[in-house]
């Protein structure tokens, strides 16, 4: 039933009919059905899963002599990406980067905010209220950082299904949500930044 149904009609479906099979969780069906849609919509999003994505059993990001199309897809369009840490104090500090242009090509650097450290490094204790699920600080250990890629996954205009696009592309499918600014946005944890090298540090 369950493969008919997926044939005939794709993944939203599949969210309608398991939601109306449960007349007990009604809160969680629209929850479901409302995070799904708009992602079915985007064209390519995948329904989340909890296990973080890697491009491979060895943790390789994904290279740009290997995926020259993806990773030019990243270059012109580049989803949000932070590097984040949790401290052994237990605070959740972060980086922001960006891909730039180095003497021998495109790069990924460090975006400093104002007042931020040399290392750019700030703690983020906002982070938390952003109904990250599931939830980031679990997911991070001490000292051990990752990298934070997201995009839009309710899609307002075609800059946000690229964005999605990209990041899906170049990072792989999403761990989870949050929202910010009343938006839900996917997001992936790496331990590799994909196609260009990241700077080295100071």
């Amino acid at each position: 039933m369950i493969d008919f149904i997926v044939r005939r009609f794709g993944s939203l479906a599949i969210a309608v009919v398991l939601a109306a099979a449960c007349s007990g969780c009604a809160v969680g069906a629209v929850g479901l059905v409302s995070s799904v849609a708009p992602m079915v919509a985007a064209g390519s999003a995948q329904v989340i899963g909890s296990q973080v994505a890697m491009k491979d059993e060895k943790g390789a990001g994904l290279s740009e002599k290997d995926n020259p199309d993806k990773c030019d897809q990243l270059l012109r369009v580049q989803p949000g990406v932070e590097e984040v840490r949790k401290t052994k104090d237990g605070v959740i500090e972060s980086r922001q980067f960006k891909i730039g242009a180095n003497g021998d090509g495109p790069a990924w650097v460090v975006v400093g905010a104002d007042g931020a450290p040399g290392d750019a490094w700030q703690p983020k204790p906002g982070i938390t209220k952003l109904f990250f699920n599931p939830p980031l600080y679990e997911m991070l250990k001490p000292d051990q950082p990752q990298y934070l890629a997201y995009a839009p996954s309710d899609v307002v205009q075609v800059s946000d299904s690229e964005q999605f696009d990209s990041m899906v592309d170049a990072f792989g499918s999403g761990v989870g949500t949050f929202k910010w600014r009343d938006r839900t946005y996917s997001y992936v944890l790496v331990k590799e930044l994909p196609c260009f090298k990241p700077p080295k540090e100071k």
